[in-house]
């Protein structure tokens, strides 16, 4: 029981010391100083008057015209800081007169070799007795002043490939490049020796 009751004494003693210990300090806190709140940058701060009375507007024109032009100034987009760095407009341009522009040096060979395979002309259609057909339909091409009996498959002037023969077309393909062309059934009068 002796262990008891110094463990009760001994708590109670913290406790009492804790207590005085939160009294004193309770009683030496002073209360914070107030002080009234001064505006030191910007413009002072008017009191507002009563709203009883007269109503007064008074429109400022500096701030008006301010925002004004704000609104009417052009905004750029901005700047992608993600994307991978560009060169210079002067560099780009210098860079692009040097080299050749790809895209067009292709585009101009697909010209030439559309403009050569439109130099064939489709004169007819020939017609084969049923053992023939095996072996495939044949057409009449002309070529300036060569004439080409070919049938499907065959190959014309050693790169262009006969592809497909109809009554109305015949379908012409550029082996290096893998162009097709279709040449309509031409209408012009056979040409006279």
């Amino acid at each position: 029981m002796i262990t008891n009751r110094k463990k009760v004494m001994a708590l109670s003693l913290l406790g009492l010391l804790w207590g005085g210990i939160v009294a004193w300090q309770w009683l030496a806190v002073e209360e914070p100083v107030r002080v009234p709140l001064a505006n030191v940058t910007g413009p002072a701060s008017r009191p507002l008057a009563p709203r009883g009375g007269i109503n007064r507007v008074h429109v400022q024109l500096d701030l008006l015209a301010a925002t004004r032009t704000q609104r009417e100034m052009t905004f750029t987009t901005p700047r992608n800081i993600f994307a991978p760095p560009r060169r210079n407009d002067s560099e780009a341009a210098s860079a692009h007169q040097s080299e050749p522009d790809p895209r067009s040096e292709q585009a101009l060979r697909q010209q030439a070799i559309l403009d050569e395979l439109g130099q064939f002309h489709y004169l007819g259609f020939v017609r084969m007795e049923d053992a023939w057909r095996k072996t495939g339909q044949m057409a009449v091409l002309r070529k300036n002043d060569d004439l080409h009996v070919v049938r499907t498959g065959e190959t014309v002037e050693n790169h262009v490939l006969v592809k497909a023969i109809t009554q109305e077309s015949v379908t012409l393909q550029d082996r290096p490049s893998r162009m097709e062309y279709t040449v309509l059934l031409s209408e012009e009068a056979p040409i006279q020796p």
